[in-house]
């Protein structure tokens, strides 16, 4: 049987290879979707390009049984001394960093209520195959009377695989996303500014475009989300 040692905890679970598996000794589950390389953290959401578009996994802990996890990298096996090492003393560290700014953390992020920012998108709804790039073009408008922190435009989907992002506009704002996702940095929006990226696809072949453009911010309550449809002709 397959040996895995837990992500939680670092104990070896020698018939861990079980998708409804838990630890031997924290109980935790070794196949959650946090351990699986196509759940992408920051979005809080399955990046599978099978994964319905109505289904949300917003939950990490979640053991679903899926046929389709796929362990990370270094999840399985025992993992070194150096590393359970060099973990200790990193959370050594950090707690005692914690306790020493906590005041301070406490009075920063107490930001009031969540940002209000009205998204809008606009993209090709036809392209014919070689004939140039599929575009898609978010507009972020921050409403609320406070400034908007860290904006940022994941797009992603099941067609993502059908797509190349070459370039932004601005190119500065490009920062290629984790798993299968592409996102674009627009950062702080004062009140009333307006902020925008242009993602600039490569078909790779002719194919209907299904994509979600997500808008996410550090004082914003949860991803807006809107849908993008297109087709690249043949």
């Amino acid at each position: 049987m397959a040996s895995v040692s837990c992500p939680n905890c670092g104990a070896t679970n020698r018939d861990g290879g079980r998708l409804l598996a838990r630890c031997r000794q924290c109980r935790a589950y070794l196949a959650a979707c946090r351990y699986c390389r196509f759940y992408d953290l920051r979005l809080m959401d399955c990046t599978h390009p099978a994964r319905p578009e109505e289904l949300r996994i917003t939950d990490p802990s979640e053991s679903l049984n899926c046929s389709d996890f796929t362990r990370v990298a270094g999840a399985v096996g025992r993992p070194s001394l150096r590393v359970l090492r060099t973990g200790v003393i990193a959370a050594i560290v950090v707690l005692a960093a914690l306790f020493a700014i906590i005041g301070g953390y406490q009075s920063a992020t107490s930001t009031g209520p969540s940002v209000l920012l009205r998204t809008t998108v606009s993209s090709t709804s036809e392209l014919n195959f070689g004939e140039g790039t599929f575009d898609v073009r978010v507009f972020v408008r921050n409403e609320a009377d406070y400034l908007a922190r860290d904006v940022q435009v994941f797009v992603s989907g099941p067609s993502i695989v059908d797509l190349s992002c070459e370039w932004t506009d601005p190119p500065e704002a490009y920062d290629e996303g984790p798993g299968r996702s592409v996102c674009g940095w627009i950062g702080n929006l004062e009140p009333g500014q307006i902020g925008s990226v242009v993602f600039h696809f490569r078909p790779r072949q002719p194919c209907q475009i299904k994509l979600t453009a997500q808008v996410t911010a550090a004082n914003l309550e949860g991803p807006k989300r809107i849908v993008i449809a297109g087709e690249v002709l043949p």
